[in-house]
This record gives structure tokens, sequence and C-alpha cells, in this order.
């Protein structure tokens, strides 16, 4: 009979041990203080968003150019991976610049994205502030 206490005790306790474990799948989209001061309080995620947006306009840019046959043995870029490089550096320094965040305003970012797409090859497309879709106040809805 004890060995069957024990046992059901046990059971019991891992449905419990395991029950606590559990989490939710979307947990890694919410955003997390990770400190406060008297200031305010800090949000981690803002530089990851800058960063995930400077990818993605640097994507197209190359995706583009790889399109416009800018990439390649005597193109601009050697590689995609040059391309890549150079591009995620001037995008980001872009998106420093608006005056707003990419989420905050994802239909302009979007837009932007759409312009980088449909520009013709004729048009050198080196910096995107050089499409008015991608200027601040065009994403930013200012």
């Amino acid at each position: 009979m004890r060995s069957t206490s024990s046992l059901a005790l046990t059971l019991v306790s891992t449905a419990v041990i395991m029950a606590g474990c559990a989490h939710r799948g979307d947990s890694s989209s919410t955003t997390r203080v990770t400190s406060g001061s008297t200031s305010g309080v800090r949000v981690t995620g803002a530089r990851v968003e800058q960063d995930d947006a400077a990818n993605r306009l640097a994507d197209e840019l190359c995706l583009r150019a790889a399109a416009c046959n800018a990439i390649g043995a005597d193109a601009r870029w050697r590689t995609e991976e040059a391309c890549m490089a150079d591009q995620s550096v001037r995008a980001s320094g872009q998106i420093s610049r608006w005056t707003c965040t990419p989420s905050q305003t994802q239909a302009g970012f979007e837009g932007c994205l759409a312009a980088i797409r449909s520009e013709k090859c004729e048009t050198e497309v080196v910096r995107v502030e050089r499409l008015v879709a991608c200027r601040s106040n065009a994403v930013c809805g200012r």
C-alpha cells in the first residue's frame, strides 16, 4: 500500500512540475522590461527591431542589385555578401534618421520596400533615401 501512495505522490508531483514548466510559444514577441531608473524604464527590443528593418532594406536593395546586374565580377559589388555588408550599414544609418520605428508605421516601411522593388534598373539606388518613399517623412507619415 505504501508503494502505491509513493507512486501516486510521484505522479502528482511530476504533473505539477511539468505544468509549471509549460510556456506559450509566442513569448519571444513580448517586450521585456530589463531595468528601471528614476528617469524612467528602459525597454529592450528597439535595437533588434532597427537591425531587422535594416536587414530587410539591405536584402531588398541587394535583390534589386542582383536583378539589375550590379553584383558580379565587373559590377559595383563582387558578391551578394559584399552587397549585404555595404547595404546593411547604409540602411541602418538611414533608419536611425527616421523619426519613427518601422513597426510604428508598418505601411510606410512596406511602401519603402515596394518602391525599391519597383525602381527601374537605370536608376542607381545605392542609398535608400534617394527614393521618396523611403525618406523619414514618407515612412513615418509626416
